[in-house]
């Protein structure tokens, strides 16, 4: 038993916040999480639930800040040794201010996972906020290259930040695979979701079996989407375990976001045998060589020729593409190797 006491605050409902509080517990900590969510799919029994107002992960949650007093008196009540809270401007804005409400003392880290400080909602502002945010942080972790760039033109110490993704503890399964191509991002401007259904227009007679899971998406939008394009098969949310079996089917995975921190898809998609065809950001450089593990698009044309390059591939091609990923996944994102890193740098 670890004699240390961790308070997370986060959305219980996460894979992200799955990931790293039950690696915790597993680890022997006393583990508490605050959350937005109604629901709590961690493992963790000390829970506290701080609205039972309805969350949008696409903004405007304004009613966090009501939330600030109670946190402060359950930090204070709890008095932990460290507190994390991921996603910067959200969850570290108020676990900052409830900290010094409850003058613990009490080591403070973040968490950014991509959008939350490469495309915040209203940069002007929200920069700002997350400056205040990370400078005032003992630790801050980011899941990509190009979030650390930014986190560090923010003045947080490069000491002070830890890079890399969590990893990956699924197992891999020789699926059939009928899918032929998945897109699964959140349903935000930062996605493209838009783009990628116009690059499917050229693809209706295909006969392709195309799958767009879009988290986050609106009925209205959702129904509109179904009607246009009624030879792609439309999920507006689909499990975790779902969603794997999915990936497993796949033949080509694609994504358009504008920035990104190391998407846990694209990992996936790597880990279960799909090829990526991922925009050219840094993030996605990190993990993908152009036509080596993988492709890069810059445009609509760009990615159309190596869609069709990916659909027409060859055997031998697509086997060497699965071990070249098999063996990067290996050296850089197996999960207790990464969680291990991770326990180190935080306590």
């Amino acid at each position: 038993m670890v004699n240390k006491k961790i308070f997370f605050v986060s959305n219980a409902q996460s894979i992200h916040t799955v990931k790293w509080v039950d690696y915790f517990i597993d680890r022997g900590y006393e583990v508490h999480l605050a959350t937005f969510s109604t629901v709590n799919t961690t493992r963790c029994d000390n829970i506290y639930f701080l609205s039972s107002k309805n969350t949008s992960v696409t903004g405007g949650n304004y009613h966090y800040l009501f939330a600030i007093k109670k946190l402060s008196k359950i930090l204070k009540d709890i008095k932990p040794d460290i507190i994390n809270a991921h996603y910067s401007y959200s969850m570290g804005l108020i676990s900052l201010l409830a900290k010094k409400i409850s003058k613990i003392n009490a080591k403070f880290s973040v968490v950014c996972h991509g959008s939350d400080v490469l495309a915040p909602p209203i940069p002007f502002i929200f920069n700002r906020i997350n400056r205040y945010i990370l400078t005032s942080c003992d630790k801050v972790f980011v899941v990509s290259d190009e979030i650390k760039d930014k986190v560090e033109k923010f003045g947080v110490d490069l000491e002070k930040i830890f890079t890399g993704q969590y990893g990956l503890s699924i197992t891999n399964t020789n699926n059939t695979k009928d899918i032929d191509i998945l897109s699964n991002r959140t349903y935000h401007p930062n996605s493209r979701i838009d783009f990628l259904l116009d690059c499917m227009k050229t693809l209706e007679n295909r006969n392709l079996n195309i799958v767009f899971v879009i988290p986050n998406i609106d009925n209205q939008t959702l129904e509109k989407f179904i009607l246009e394009y009624p030879y792609i098969n439309f999920y507006k949310h689909v499990e975790y375990s779902k969603m794997l079996k999915l990936m497993g089917q796949t033949k080509v995975y694609i994504s358009a976001t504008k920035s990104d921190g190391t998407a846990l898809s694209l990992l996936e998609a790597m880990k279960l045998k799909t090829i990526p065809l991922v925009s050219n950001i840094p993030s996605n450089r990190s993990w993908i060589l152009d036509g080596i593990n993988g492709y890069l698009f810059n445009g609509k044309v760009d990615f159309m020729i190596r869609l069709e390059a990916i659909l027409n591939l060859n055997t031998d091609k697509q086997q060497n593409m699965i071990k070249i990923n098999e063996k990067l996944l290996l050296e850089k994102a197996d999960y207790k190797n990464q969680m291990k890193k991770i326990e180190d740098f935080l306590i």
